[in-house]
């Protein structure tokens, strides 16, 4: 038998079998050789070989999606169904040269097809394939410091240059921006996975920003049960208010905790199922049991009430001069509790919708701190979906002295058996213009963190 006189008289499959070890540069080039060679690799007639191509530099995002809970899937199904390899790898191939090529007013311009892609990578993320393309981007981009603070585009935010909409002097997150302001739900979304910033650990402004979403009185209300989701009853996540509240809790572990190295945010510490299911506990799809370790802060109260009553005056508290205090380090230990007690518990009853794919999850437990000597405390709580079946909703009752004293109202914004959970402590009765603040917690085995 005749040899091929070129790579194009190769049997089909063949041909496929080779080209599918190529990258998509070096199947574009073979395309350019000859009118047979285009035709084979054609979008519309090789949908196979453009899966290959993907698939040797990405995660395959079915192996993401199939962890969805029915509803999450549902909602997603259009997508699945127009789902085009080729197009998807060019999307994502021209994001990365535009952020290579660090072309600011092209950036600002398609900012938000720009985040929307890294955020699509990160949400089908099923192995290393996925998180290492971020971060060699990343590393290629010279960092996102400038994705998460440097572009918006309100003509209200804190400080952006009226003339250009980027923000030139001051380092911000995007929670600077003032209350009547929305807030695109992906810009959040990226700050909250990609984690704090230098430039936001460094900045007053962007502590005072983001203060003052967390600490204000009216972020949250009955109609959101005093936790971090929009006040309208719906129990959907508010992310502007999670974003604040990230940058605030990592912040201190990055300066009043980093004794203990606690490394608790980052792009696979959002990804979900990440934690494998114990099998011993087949039912505990939220991974409840086991050890959490986190903290709260909170102002001095004094200035949470000047603060609050001081929003329309003409020289207003400014936060970035008010330091919180955080908590020691602690410990949570959880396990799950199916008693009826704790069922009809009614401090752990909710009329905010949930998603009703999996069974909410009843626990109790214990929680102590690292440093200090203290009686153990109490905990009780809740675990369920959040509507739309991707977010974790928990709600946490801690009690002291024989008595309930707070209600932790918190998001695992990364999904079932993700990273931590970030949320908002106030007291159990929500006395009207009572002490609260911003609270985190994770698994200690994704904190890289070990109590003795």
């Amino acid at each position: 038998m005749d040899a091929p006189e070129s790579l194009v008289d190769l049997a089909p499959e063949l041909l496929q079998l080779v080209l599918a070890h190529l990258d998509p540069q070096a199947l574009v080039r073979f395309g350019q050789t000859c009118r047979r060679a285009h035709d084979f690799i054609r979008p519309t007639a090789n949908q196979h070989l453009w899966e290959s191509a993907f698939t040797n530099k990405f995660d395959h995002p079915r192996h993401a999606w199939q962890h969805l809970v029915p509803t999450a899937r549902r909602d997603h199904q259009p997508r699945e169904a127009l789902w085009d390899w080729h197009r998807e790898l060019v999307r994502r191939t021209q994001v990365f040269n535009l952020l290579v090529a660090r072309d600011r007013p092209e950036i600002a311009r398609q900012l938000e097809h720009v985040v929307t892609t890294l955020l699509d990578i990160q949400q089908t993320t099923s192995t290393d394939l996925n998180i290492d393309y971020l971060h060699d981007l990343e590393r290629h981009a010279g960092g996102f410091d400038h994705i998460v603070h440097d572009f918006s585009n309100h003509s209200d935010s804190l400080a952006v240059s009226r003339a250009s909409g980027i923000i030139h002097h001051r380092p911000v997150t995007r929670s600077m921006l003032r209350r009547s302001a929305v807030v695109p739900e992906w810009a959040s979304r990226f700050h909250i996975i990609h984690g704090p910033t230098q430039r936001e650990e460094d900045s007053v402004s962007s502590k005072a920003g983001a203060r003052a979403v967390v600490y204000d009185w009216s972020s949250t209300s009955e109609d959101a049960d005093f936790g971090p989701f929009y006040k309208d009853r719906s129990g959907r996540v508010n992310w502007q208010l999670i974003e604040a509240i990230s940058s605030l809790m990592h912040r201190l572990f990055a300066t009043a905790l980093k004794s203990y190295h606690l490394r608790p945010t980052g792009y696979d510490r959002h990804v979900p199922s990440s934690q494998p299911m114990d099998p011993a506990l087949p039912n505990d799809w939220a991974g409840v049991t086991g050890t959490w370790a986190g903290t709260y802060a909170f102002l001095d109260y004094r200035a949470l009430v000047h603060y609050n009553f001081a929003h329309t005056l003409e020289h207003h508290l400014d936060l970035g001069e008010c330091e919180e205090a955080c908590g020691d380090m602690m410990r949570l230990d959880l396990e799950l509790d199916d008693s009826d007690d704790l069922r009809q518990d009614p401090r752990l009853q909710s009329s905010l919708p949930t998603c009703d794919d999996l069974p909410s999850l009843f626990f109790q437990g214990s929680s102590t701190g690292q440093a200090t000597e203290r009686p153990t405390i109490q905990v009780r709580g809740m675990a369920c979906l959040a509507p739309g079946g991707r977010e974790v909703r928990w709600r946490l009752i801690i009690r002291y002295a024989g008595t309930d004293q707070w209600q932790l109202e918190g998001v695992q914004p990364g999904g079932i058996r993700s990273g931590g959970m970030y949320g908002l402590w106030s007291h159990v009765d929500h006395d009207d213009h009572g002490p609260m603040g911003p609270f985190y917690y994770a698994p200690v085995k994704l904190c890289n963190l070990s109590f003795d």
